[in-house]
C-alpha cells in the first residue's frame, strides 16, 4: 500500500487534469455565451455577495476602478447588471444582478450539474456512495485550509 504523503500525491496526480479538463471546457461554454473570466468572476461576487459599491468590487477583483468601470458598462449593456445610487450617500454607484444575469449564470451551472450528473450515472450505487464520502471529508479539510488572503489564526 502506498504510503499516506505518495496516496495525497496521487490524488492530486489524478485530479489536477480532471478539474484543468472541466474548467478549461466551463470557459468554452462562457465564452459561448460571450461572458468573459473577468465577467463571470464579476457576477459570482455579485451572486455571493449581493448588490456592492464599484469600489468595493474593484477591491474584491483586485482591478483598478476604471477597469471594473470598463467591464461594468459592457455588462449593463448585455443587461447582466444594471447600476444603481445607493440610498444613503448618491455618490457611491451599486452595482447588482439583473434577473437576465442571473439565468445566465444559472444557465452555465446547470450546463456544469448536467455533465456531472452525466458521469456520475457510469458510476454503480456503491462507488457513488464511496464519492460521496470522500467529497463530504475533502470539503471538511478544506473548510479548515485559509483561503488565500485570510490569516490562520
Amino acid at each position: 500500500m502506498l504510503g499516506t504523503d505518495a496516496v495525497a500525491e496521487e490524488l492530486m496526480e489524478q485530479l489536477g487534469p480532471l478539474i484543468a479538463g472541466e474548467r478549461s471546457l466551463f470557459a468554452q461554454r462562457c465564452h459561448e455565451h460571450a461572458i468573459s473570466m473577468g465577467h463571470l468572476h464579476l457576477i459570482t461576487l455579485l451572486e455571493e455577495h449581493g448588490p456592492l459599491p464599484m469600489g468595493r468590487i474593484a477591491e474584491l477583483l483586485g482591478s483598478a476602478l476604471p477597469n471594473v468601470t470598463g467591464m461594468a458598462d459592457r455588462m449593463v449593456e448585455r443587461g447582466l447588471v444594471e447600476r444603481t445610487r445607493d440610498a444613503s450617500d448618491r455618490r457611491v454607484v451599486m452595482l447588482s444582478l439583473t434577473p437576465q444575469g442571473v439565468a445566465q449564470l444559472r444557465q452555465l451551472t446547470e450546463l456544469r450539474r448536467q455533465r456531472l450528473g452525466a458521469a456520475l450515472t457510469h458510476l454503480t450505487v456503491d462507488q457513488r456512495a464511496t464519492l460521496l464520502l470522500s467529497i463530504k471529508s475533502l470539503r471538511a479539510a478544506f473548510e479548515r485550509v485559509p483561503r488565500q488572503g485570510e490569516s490562520t489564526s
